[in-house]
């Protein structure tokens, strides 16, 4: 495995399947802003219809925390993510690799620290697993990592 982190110039290749992570960096954004900030509000989880049992016997007890990582890393960082890969920044590719990784890990806790799942929680691991090989195929196609 060969990794080179930064290509010569600072703008990257922008193959046209990248367009593909930079709508689901969006449509993540747009849900994890608003449901983040209402945790922050109501660490309870009432305002959203999501029962605080469901929280108080995990290590977090309250969605303070949940809450917080959906504002500034499923949210701010996925909007900041759009913005560079738009701009073909050349830690772009790096950065969608890690937060879809980071958006496996995150559900991956959601499910097995919450007794019940919903739609959301499905599509946002499908999002994850998303944007990990889109990061991978980006990386190998600009040369930054070659695997095979």
């Amino acid at each position: 495995m060969h990794v080179r982190f930064a290509p010569r110039s600072h703008q990257v290749e922008r193959p046209p399947y990248v367009f593909v992570a930079v709508a689901l960096e969006v449509f993540t954004a747009t849900f994890a802003v608003p449901v983040g900030w209402s945790f922050i509000q109501d660490p309870t989880g009432k305002a959203l219809g999501i029962p605080q049992g469901w929280i108080e016997a995990t290590v977090f007890g309250t969605y303070m925390v949940p809450g917080l990582y959906l504002l500034a890393i499923n949210g701010a960082a996925m909007f900041g993510l759009a913005g560079l890969t738009a701009a073909r920044h050349w830690l772009a590719p790096w950065l969608t690799g890690t937060l879809g990784v980071g958006m496996i890990i995150w559900i991956g806790v959601e499910i097995v620290t919450l007794p019940e799942t919903m739609i959301l929680t499905w599509v946002f691991l499908a999002v994850g697993f998303a944007l990990g090989f889109i990061a991978l195929f980006w990386l190998r196609r600009t040369g930054q990592m070659r695997l095979w």
